[in-house]
């Protein structure tokens, strides 16, 4: 995980190749940090839709003592609004049921319009849902010390990205070197997300927050 902080400060030393830069707001670095937000959420946005995806797990209980709410029944199905029992779902991953026997992949489910998720009525059980989330969304009054969940390798490209966006009106020519840096490895990501899909059959590692 890095702090927003950090990120920024980490975005600071690429654009001016200085060592040990701290994140001071003064005339020079304040046109830079207020654009900051929009290019770190590009690069997320990027990496969480079109890189590794970003993946986070919801539950929903039918049956027993405390079933969840339901937003719509019929037919003898059971309708649930994703984006209400989430704030960052973006598609749909994995559906596991836990029962009273078995803990196992769920495949009798359906998902209507990319937000509903129908289970049958009559099956009981821990439904656990996989979800590729959105990432967090930074503004200009996110909190220094908001943390963002990402792996080591990522934070470098994805400062890569922050950097190149915010030095196009300064040097297009470096610009241009740190977007192609970015899209390189975006592409070996993807390549190597496929390759990891295929051999642990969608990943195999969960961090403390629940994005794999």
């Amino acid at each position: 995980m890095v702090t927003w902080k950090e990120l920024q400060e980490a975005c600071l030393r690429k654009m001016f190749s200085l060592d040990g830069t701290t994140l001071v707001k003064d005339s020079n670095t304040s046109p830079y940090i207020n654009s900051m937000p929009a290019a770190a959420n590009g690069a997320l946005r990027l990496l969480a839709t079109a890189g590794r995806p970003f993946k986070k797990w919801v539950t929903i209980e039918q049956g027993g003592e405390t079933p969840t709410d339901t937003t719509f029944s019929m037919g003898g199905y059971n309708g649930y609004d994703i984006e209400q029992l989430t704030d960052d779902f973006y598609c749909i991953s994995d559906v596991l049921l836990a029962d009273d026997a078995n803990y196992t992949r769920f495949s009798n489910y359906v998902m209507e319009g990319n937000r509903f998720l129908i289970l049958p009525a009559g099956q009981s059980g821990s439904f656990r849902i996989w979800y590729e989330a959105y990432p967090p969304r930074l503004t200009v009054d996110t909190p220094e010390d908001f943390t963002i969940d990402l792996w080591p390798e990522a934070v470098e490209m994805v400062v890569l990205y922050m950097a190149g966006q915010l030095y196009k009106d300064d040097d297009i020519s470096i610009a241009q070197i740190y977007m192609n840096e970015f899209q390189t490895w975006l592409e070996e990501l993807k390549e190597s997300g496929r390759r990891a899909e295929g051999q642990n059959d969608g990943g195999s590692w969960t961090s403390v927050k629940g994005w794999t």
